[in-house]
């Protein structure tokens, strides 16, 4: 079933590309399929809930692996009749876009299967990786009367 959810992540038509050129819709279809999930998890992060989005994983896979094959396909079609096609820049594009697409169903599949995995993606889309909090952390060392405080309020002086 078509849940809002997916329509959102895949667009007005999930199982099918939009058809912008003459029969083919590819660097449309890829762009909106990419950036959907980027509007999605923005969302997701605004409102602190990804119950929604976990609901339409499932069906958010079978549309990508969708996609996937209806661009491999099209290369095997353009591969055994080069020329044939009245646009031949499509031969050059569709690699380039397929790889697109296959780059974000790795990283998201095996990875997300479950509510926990979902949001560790989500927290990592707002997170600062390592490297770059220890070169925040050796330019910004804490202030000196950090150290003086008593971190055990209930301990006895001795």
């Amino acid at each position: 079933m078509v849940t809002p959810m997916l329509r959102e992540l895949a667009g007005p038509f999930p199982p099918f590309f939009w058809f912008e050129e003459p029969g083919f819709l590819f660097e449309r279809g890829v762009r909106h399929l990419i950036d959907a999930w980027d509007q999605v998890c923005r969302q997701a992060l605004q409102r602190a809930s990804a119950e929604d989005l976990q609901a339409a994983r499932d069906d958010y896979q079978a549309v990508l692996t969708g996609h996937l094959k209806v661009l491999d396909g099209y290369s095997v079609l353009l591969s055994r009749f080069p020329g044939e096609y009245p646009h031949a820049e499509l031969a050059d594009r569709l690699p380039r876009l397929r790889d697109r697409l296959q780059e974000h169903y790795d990283f998201l599949f095996p990875r997300w299967q479950t509510l926990e995995d979902l949001e560790a993606i989500l927290l990592e889309r707002v997170s600062l990786p390592n490297d770059q909090l220890k070169t925040l952390a050796a330019k910004n060392p804490p202030p000196p009367a950090w150290y003086d405080e008593v971190t055990d309020k209930l301990a006895t002086p001795e």
